[in-house]
């Protein structure tokens, strides 16, 4: 048995914190005093209409508690009015957009900021509220022109320099996103919401010391922020501190118990301490509160899959692909499960829309990679994971599977360097170990793989396949012992069928015979269809010298593999033995047949064409065994017997 890289789906942690706050607004108070202000004198002109327009302004500017769309009439009645110079009408329009912006209706938000900003060009809130409209709608490069524009005509603002800053951090370039956050922090050190973003960003940088930091600030600053609470416990799981993650999500419950995504989140940190049963009570949760939430349903399918209930899983991940299209790690994810089904068509079917999804995520190629060599399609799967290690050259992983292709290819020339720099990648990589072991064993050097066998169960001692491959090891040493030594531990971490077959065949080789037929009764028992434990307990039938038994099992080894030249050759020998020559010779003419080059084939054939009488037929084959095995004594004794020359 050999082992590859062990395959298991990656958690998907969800960043599900509060809606960054788009931009501070000024309060109502301060909008309608400004107001008041630049209109005062030409709303003096016109007491009667002023009056009658109070509640307009009032609910324009959100001084009354109003719906957007009595907001919006409002604001609308006030531009139409035709009473109002153009620094007055700049207002409005931005009242407007702001509720505009409030009700989702980006578009027709920007059309009034930028009203506003025709009317009055050195509008910095107008470019700032435009700013952020464009940060929603994910249009980042003009997004922060016009914070640009917003910060180089205020640059008091702290809100301004906060979204700039949220832009930058969408983009990707983090340390312009802290250098913004700082300095609104320096304009105004109580932002508790800067602390929060500040803390995202150097998350998204991994320095997440720094971001506790932040997230403690935010907290002090705002002790019942559910959300920053949520996020410092993202933090902390990503630590690997799983029971201060798990803290801090309780503490955000406790704010608010109908937080979902915080159930989420605090489902990935039971699912990672292993307590499925919790894990799976808090996604169900996160689903019951917002049931169209993507991310809970894939984390829950990642439950269902490490539960190996595989259906359940792929159930899943069904619907967060339907409620997330763009969701790729569920699309990878269903893929995993669908290959662990040996559904591979499926598989591949994810993989390929993860890869369009996001073509640059290397663990995505990493995967169909597996899933194509799995299918036997060894030359794309060596395709996929070289893009896996271009996209991410410390992927040690790729490195060992592209090594098990090419090992898989008998290429062990390329395999062995592949595994090298897996191991040198993660020097406590047990599986590539055991899989470099397995390349040195087949190149006939077996102290380095056995070296390597030795060092993968150091670093995993439960590897049952470590243990087990030393066990074939030590058994081409002719070391009976240490190779029957490691079939225990093998069979102890994992009782399989191949294990109890290797075990019960070097009980065999010890002339051990009744535990070798009491081991391959076991590996029969666990794999009805495993032909090798069949052919193994009819040699151990045979040297009981029990030959009927001894043939029903080659004859059961036949059916299950009709090409296995050994059970051939194995019950023409038994047949030999019970004097059936007719059944031997056309046993051993199959056995040749299937492998022309069994020196041991050719000279029981030869043994029984000298019993029937068949001189010529059994020196050529006698012959043929010595040239195939030169230093073979049977045929040369048979040669003898029959006084003829090689």
């Amino acid at each position: 048995m050999r082992q590859k890289t062990r395959r298991f789906a990656p958690f998907v942690t969800g960043e599900t914190a509060m809606p960054r706050p788009l931009l501070p607004h000024p309060s109502p108070a301060r909008t309608a005093l400004l107001l008041a202000a630049l209109c005062a004198a030409h709303l003096a002109l016109y007491a009667t209409a002023r009056a009658q327009e109070g509640p307009d302004e009032r609910r324009c500017t959100g001084q009354w508690r109003a719906t957007g769309e009595e907001r919006i009439a409002s604001c609308t009645a006030l531009i139409d009015s035709g009473r109002y110079q153009q620094a007055n009408l700049a207002i409005l329009h931005r009242d407007r957009g702001v509720a505009m912006r409030a009700k989702g209706d980006l578009a027709a938000a920007v059309t009034d900021f930028t009203q506003a900003i025709s009317l009055n060009p050195d509008y910095a809130r107008a470019y700032a509220d435009r700013g952020s409209v464009r940060l929603m709608q994910h249009n980042l490069d003009v997004a922060i022109a016009d914070f640009d524009t917003a910060i180089r005509l205020d640059t008091n603002d702290a809100g301004a320099f906060m979204t700039r800053g949220n832009a930058f951090d969408e983009k990707g370039d983090f340390d312009r996103a802290i250098a913004d956050y700082n300095e609104a922090i320096r304009l105004s050190p109580n932002y508790a919401a800067a602390y929060f973003n500040r803390g995202l960003a150097f998350r998204h940088k991994g320095d997440f010391d720094h971001a506790i930091a932040d997230y403690d600030q935010a907290i002090k600053l705002d002790p019942k922020n559910a959300s920053a609470l949520n996020n410092r416990g993202i933090v902390w799981f990503e630590k690997g501190d799983l029971d201060r993650a798990i803290a801090d999500y309780n503490l955000a419950l406790r704010i608010d118990a109908n937080f979902a995504p915080v159930y989420n989140n605090r489902g990935d940190a039971w699912r990672a301490k292993g307590d499925t049963v919790r894990a799976l009570a808090d996604f169900d949760r996160a689903i019951q509160l917002s049931p169209q939430f993507a991310l809970a349903f894939g984390n829950r399918g990642l439950v269902y899959y490490q539960k190996r209930d595989l259906d359940r899983a792929i159930a899943d991940f069904d619907a967060a692909i339907r409620f997330d299209p763009n969701y790729a790690d569920a699309y990878r994810n269903r893929g995993d499960a669908h290959d662990d089904k040996g559904d591979r068509n499926a598989a591949i079917a994810d993989y390929n829309e993860a890869i369009r999804i996001d073509p640059k995520n290397a663990r995505f190629y990493y995967d169909r990679g597996i899933a194509l060599r799995r299918d036997g399609d060894l030359d794309r799967a060596i395709v996929d994971l070289n893009e896996a290690i271009r996209l991410n050259p410390q992927h040690a992983g790729a490195y060992n599977e592209r090594g098990y292709a090419f090992y898989q290819k008998h290429d062990l020339e390329r395999a062995i360097p592949d595994y090298n720099q897996a191991i040198k990648l993660n020097p406590k990589f047990a599986v590539a170990y055991n899989n470099r072991g397995n390349a040195f064993d087949d190149q006939g050097d077996s102290d380095r793989a056995i070296a390597d066998y030795s060092e993968a169960i150091r670093d995993d001692p439960g590897y049952a396949a470590a243990f087990y491959n030393r066990g074939i090891t030590w058994r081409h040493k002719g070391d009976l012992d240490r190779s029957i030594a490691d079939y225990d531990q093998a069979i102890r971490l994992n009782p399989t069928a191949i294990a109890y077959n290797n075990r019960g065949s070097a009980w065999l080789a010890k002339n051990e015979i009744d535990r070798a037929i009491a081991d391959l009764d076991q590996a029969i028992k666990l794999d009805p269809r495993l032909a090798d434990a069949y052919i193994n307990r009819g040699d151990a039938k045979r040297e009981h010298l029990d030959f009927a038994d001894a043939i029903a099992d080659y004859t059961h080894a036949v059916e299950l593999a009709p090409n296995a030249a050994l059970a051939f050759y194995n019950r023409a020998w038994a047949h030999y033995l019970a004097g059936e020559n007719v059944q031997a010779l056309a046993d051993a003419d199959r056995a040749i047949t299937l492998n022309g080059y069994s020196a041991s084939a050719f000279s029981t054939r030869g043994l029984v064409r000298e019993r029937l009488g068949n001189a010529a037929g059994a020196i050529a084959d006698f012959r043929r065994a010595l040239e195939i095995a030169p230093t073979f004594q049977q045929p040369a004794d048979g040669l003898q017997r029959l006084k003829a020359t090689r």
